[in-house]
């Protein structure tokens, strides 16, 4: 993979990729893609939901969806930039 990031960075995650899906499995390459009621179970006043998005990922509206339809009361979110810790807290 060095070689290749030398060469070809532009490569370089596909290399990593294929590299971890031949010595771990393509489960730890694979998109995570857990239904939000699953998670809601799981989950307590305790435990809270935590989402660690990439970019173009954007779970709100299927967490809203999920909401409206089947618990019936609205989500509070808030987005962790800076100065964002009082919110997150409160």
């Amino acid at each position: 993979m060095t070689l290749v990031r030398s060469i070809r960075e532009d490569r370089a995650v596909i290399a990593a990729n294929k590299f971890v899906s031949r010595v771990l499995s393509d489960e730890f390459v694979a998109p995570v893609s857990d239904a939000i009621s699953e998670i809601w179970e799981s989950s307590t006043c305790q435990r809270p939901v935590l989402y660690l998005l990439s970019t173009g990922a954007d779970p709100t509206a299927s967490i809203d969806d999920f909401s409206r339809k089947f618990k019936k009361f609205p989500t509070k979110k808030t987005s962790m930039g800076e100065e964002m810790e009082g919110p997150a807290l409160a």
